[in-house]
């Protein structure tokens, strides 16, 4: 173990320093051409018109598509996590929401195991299932532009930036997923990483449990979530699928919402236009503003609508899917903090 880290080191050191500049640069550019092209359009006075003329039956409509929003991301934690009630699911989802938006990770993550074991939850179940549901997460996270891509070629014509996104990221989903089920068939596999990780633990703290009880920790976790993918993991798969067209429908609701023509052929290039750009919501705030901007530029390239409209209907998408869960989240924190101390 000792031998292979200054390899890893040196596999690091691989790529120069000018080259990382670069890329950087390139992407501060790309991003910076993109929010330009998106801004110089817009009548901020029309946006701001838009946004406070919402009515009272389409807050409404909002209000109940966030909710079907926040079950179906929920769950894959209720449905893989044994124990885990679909409300809990849901509790501990918009918090851990809340808290990735707006602090680095592991932060979401040690939110939720530590609310998963205040409902008594056992740890391996928790940690199962979390890892399952992330897993499956990012690969629909992924997989995204690659539907996105398909649905528009058949619906209207090939488009060649669609069609690089699509193979990119479906790459990136094929490899994790194929991953996941090699994981989840590899006890052999469980065994000797649970024995390295064991042995290395063990050097950096000599009184933690050796090699022989980490392997038997790695067997137990992966045993048990091949059990449970096995159980209600084509659930779980389906539930991230009907993810990516609520978000899609979600936005298409806004964009209606101020004004935007909703006729077939706009509604499916919305949509694809969304799905291809879907993987831009893991980056920090949701890809807040380079998202916006690449997904304006895909639908403006290829109708009439206003950059004042989309961004419009941008901002109330944000504030409905963004804003709105982290200042229930926080206040769902408050409320399980309190309720800890009170139980002590």
């Amino acid at each position: 173990m000792a031998e292979s880290m200054p390899t890893h080191r040196a596999a690091r050191r691989k790529i120069p320093k000018p080259l990382v500049r670069l890329i950087r640069l390139v992407l501060v550019a790309v991003t910076a051409w993109l929010l330009l092209r998106l801004l110089r359009g817009v009548d901020w006075g029309e946006v701001g018109h838009a946004l406070t003329h919402l009515s009272g039956w389409q807050i409404a409509v909002l209000v109940v598509a966030m909710l079907i929003r926040r079950s179906v991301l929920a769950a894959p934690l209720a449905l893989l996590i044994a124990g885990l009630s679909y409300l809990r699911a849901m509790i501990s989802d918009v918090a851990a929401s809340a808290v990735a938006t707006i602090a680095p990770s592991p932060g979401d993550v040690v939110l939720r195991l530590a609310m998963l074991r205040s409902w008594g939850i056992d740890t391996t179940d928790a940690a199962s299932g979390l890892t399952l549901a992330t897993t499956l997460f990012y690969v629909a996270r992924l997989a995204a532009p690659g539907l996105g891509f398909l649905l528009f070629w058949a619906a209207r014509d090939f488009y060649a930036p669609f069609a690089w996104s699509g193979l990119l990221f479906g790459a990136g989903a094929v490899v994790l997923l194929g991953g996941l089920l090699y994981a989840l068939r590899a006890e052999r596999t469980a065994a000797t990483i649970g024995r390295l990780l064991g042995r290395l633990i063990q050097r950096v703290r000599p009184s933690s449990p050796g090699p022989d009880v980490w392997e038997e920790r790695m067997v137990s976790f992966q045993s048990h979530s091949a059990g449970r993918m096995s159980e209600r993991g084509w659930l779980a798969v389906l539930s991230q699928l009907t993810l990516i067209v609520i978000e899609a429908g979600v936005l298409v609701l806004c964009l209606g919402f101020v004004g935007v023509p909703l006729d077939s052929t706009a509604v499916i290039l919305m949509i694809c236009s969304f799905m291809v750009v879907y993987p831009l919501t893991g980056l920090p705030l949701m890809g807040a503003g380079v998202l916006d901007a690449t997904y304006a530029a895909f639908v403006s390239d290829h109708s009439a609508i206003e950059a004042t409209d989309l961004v419009a209907g941008l901002i109330v998408w944000r504030v409905a899917v963004q804003l709105v869960p982290v200042l229930v989240g926080l206040l769902v924190i408050l409320v399980w903090r309190r309720r800890l101390t009170w139980n002590r």
